[in-house]
């Protein structure tokens, strides 16, 4: 054992000596590559010396309950050990410190208390026969030691590491007016990169901690450049292979998942406005899209506001709630109340009228795509405490917006798609809290918008498309009615605000131009019909496309049957879901309009009540909602037959797939069938067995939702 001992503190003295001629001439210091591994061992050697330390002071304490003997053989061993563990663990750990990146005072903490550390453990040997000198050595060590490791997990994770749990305990508020960068982009950095690249480690003289630094940028000059996503630095290193050391983040370390990567080039694409936030988007935008499942995953609330009135009844709420309408409170905490209704073949005025027992209580109340008319204006007004009001794309012409006037708190108002005028203003100059109107696609005029901008600075007023200033781009046309599901009798009207305007439309899935089909006179169709119309006028640009997809009411079937049982969130009605002309909207999946299938396919057979029919077309409806994992079906097949229980495969179709994040919508899948003459009918649809790779739920099963079947 004393050879041990002698071969073992020998070899601890020259490496020591080592140690401080390394640290007396740091500055002229150049470490090879050879020897860089070396150093890089530190983060695996450093645990054993740490260990060792701490059964040295469990020894030290407990001593007396050991036998002399045995605690000096223990004792002695452990000692040697913990010297040269400790000694190669600093050596190791100065050579990873002259790497780039290592300069911060944090660095410098680390180091010098590893150091002492070291040589406390060689005077622990020089003195181990000295029991007062000792133990203040030996516990000196352990601070030390304790300390040490503090500052190296600063370095690695941050100095804010071990505390985080402890006072970050609240889930983060979220404004839609918060910058996307702050909220969404800067937490990623913080998540994925901050371990390399902050104020105390800046591996590439990048430190990405706060804004400033970050417009720094690195050794390799800016870490983005706005709208460019090709000559992006952080772009171009995330998108190299993971086995590229210039790869970023590294190989080991949590790499960007898709969405994290798609959401930030989206940011940069858009010009990398450190500025822009969710209420500036568009919701199908895709950089609204794609903050929006970061959203979700970084566990973002709503930022509440404080109220005084009190919490309706529970029991009262449950009542108020039905398939077409959801009333529910902002938080446990909130009496706040948020009131979403939908579906607007299915809308009836009282949905509205009844929300005077929550009167108070009521904040937010989205209507639109709903026929909602001028005379609910003085149901809505009763709300007294409402701050947020969606009025988008319902029949209201603004003759009766003055009462909102009662909405002393209202402070959004959405009127887009809606018919009102640039009279708005009598209603602007009453609501003293409003702070943003949404007016895109309604007849105010560029100038007439211009007028109200300056009149009422303290309103953001958004308005859609910016033709990067060119006022002559003209709306789109309206339809005189709301309904997508017709009879053959129905009459289409197209319209438009403005006088000598020429309407063009197609019926054959094209695009209008100047040469398509002339507009003189109310439509009417045979079968489902995607109407596709545009509006032009001399000297003006052509407004941008409206398209309309209108389902006729055909043969009527007798019976519908499920074959395949729908998952149990999305029952539907059952069977009679797919005949009973009532569509569904893509952006409320939770209606009973809807049969939701992922683990089977869709499939129904129907029932036409007998075989003289000569079937011409058979039509599919279903969902496109991208963000909730609802993709166009892989394949739809038919099949036809006099007999349900024996039927013949008529045509299999393979639907367009998405390859990007596309605006929810409902889409029809129309099968030409040749005058057929049977009773029965089977559809059958497959649910997307595996999201594509630009999915942020890559790997998942896709969905299928499906709410009509027509006959013609």
């Amino acid at each position: 054992m004393e050879k041990i001992e002698r071969i073992v503190s020998n070899v601890v003295f020259f490496l020591l000596c080592m140690l401080a001629i390394l640290l007396l001439f740091e500055q002229y210091v150049q470490i090879p590559f050879w020897l860089q591994p070396i150093g890089r061992m530190h983060p695996l050697i450093l645990h054993f010396p740490i260990g060792f330390v701490v059964l040295l002071v469990l020894v030290n304490v407990f001593r007396k309950q050991l036998d002399e003997t045995s605690y000096q053989k223990v004792n002695k061993f452990l000692l040697l050990l913990t010297a040269l563990t400790t000694t190669l663990a600093s050596i190791m750990g100065f050579f990873l410190s002259r790497e780039d990146g290592y300069t911060s005072d944090l660095m410098s903490l680390h180091k010098w208390l590893g150091a002492a550390v070291s040589y406390i453990m060689y005077a622990l040997i020089l003195t181990y026969d000295n029991k007062k000198v000792y133990q203040i050595l030996l516990y000196s060590g352990f601070l030390c030691i304790v300390l040490a490791g503090h500052f190296g997990a600063g370095l690695t994770h941050g100095t804010d590491f071990l505390t985080e749990p402890i006072f970050n305990t609240q889930k983060a508020e979220f404004d839609e007016n918060s910058p996307i960068f702050t909220s969404f982009v800067q937490p990623i950095f913080k998540a994925k990169c901050e371990s390399c690249h902050n104020e105390q480690k800046q591996k590439g003289k990048l430190d990405l901690t706060t804004l400033e630094k970050i417009h720094k940028g690195g050794e390799n000059g800016p870490v983005w450049i706005a709208g460019d996503i090709e000559e992006s630095e952080l772009i171009r290193r995330a998108l190299l292979p993971l086995e590229d050391e210039d790869h970023m983040p590294p190989k080991g370390k949590p790499q960007l998942t898709d969405s994290e990567f798609n959401l930030i080039k989206s940011w940069i694409a858009k010009g990398a406005d450190e500025t822009i936030s969710l209420a500036q988007l568009s919701e199908d935008d895709t950089l609204y899209i794609l903050a929006n499942i970061k959203k979700e995953q970084l566990n973002y609330v709503e930022k509440q506001a404080e109220y005084t009135f009190g919490f309706a009844d529970e029991d009262l709420i449950a009542s108020l709630n039905n398939p077409y309408r959801t009333v529910a409170q902002q938080s446990p905490n909130s009496p706040a109340i948020d009131v979403n209704i939908y579906g607007r073949q299915a809308f009836k005025p009282n949905y509205i009228t009844e929300l005077k027992e929550v009167k108070d209580q009521v904040v937010s109340l989205n209507l639109a795509y709903l026929p909602v008319q001028d005379d609910a204006i003085d149901a809505i007004s009763k709300l007294s405490n409402l701050e947020k009001l969606n009025l988008n794309f319902t029949e209201v012409t603004g003759k009766t917006l003055p009462a909102l006037a009662a909405c002393s708190n209202l402070s959004s108002l959405s009127l887009s798609g809606t018919r009102i005028t640039a009279d708005i203003s009598a209603v602007l100059e009453k609501l003293e809290n409003l702070r943003e109107l949404y007016i895109w696609n309604t007849p105010i005029s560029s100038n007439e918008i211009k007028a109200l901008q300056t009149a009422f600075p303290k309103v953001r007023f958004e308005v859609g498309y910016d033709s990067s200033g060119d006022e002559s781009k003209i709306n789109p046309p309206t339809l005189s009615t709301n309904k997508t599901v017709i009879s053959k009798e129905d009459k289409i009207s197209l319209e438009h605000k403005l006088k000598n305007i020429e309407i063009r439309y197609t019926l054959d899935g094209t695009d209008p131009d100047s040469t398509s089909t002339l507009y003189t006179e109310p439509l009417q169709f045979e079968s489902y019909t995607t109407l596709k119309a545009r509006a032009f006028k001399e000297n003006w640009f052509p407004s941008d496309i409206k398209t309309y997809h209108f389902y006729v009411k055909g043969i009527t079937p007798k019976k519908a049957t499920l074959v395949t049982k729908p998952a149990d969130q999305y029952p539907g009605k059952g069977a009679i879901t797919l005949i009973d002309n009532e569509k569904g909207e893509a952006n409320n999946i939770s209606s009973p309009s809807w049969l939701g299938y992922r683990a089977n396919p869709f499939s129904a057979t129907v029932d036409l009540g007998t075989s003289s029919y000569n079937v011409e077309k058979v039509v599919m409806s279903y969902a496109v909602n991208i963000g909730q994992y609802i993709m166009a079906p892989t394949s739809i097949e038919l099949w036809g037959g006099n007999s349900e229980n024996s039927l013949a495969l008529i045509n299999k179709s393979v639907p367009d797939q998405d390859d990007e994040y596309a605006p929810n919508e409902v889409r029809a899948f129309s099968f030409p069938v040749g005058g057929t003459q049977y009773r029965y009918y089977k559809v059958v649809a497959h649910p997307l067995k595996v999201l594509p790779d630009w999915h942020a739920g890559k790997g998942d099963r896709g969905w299928v939702f499906v709410d009509e079947l027509f006959f013609y």
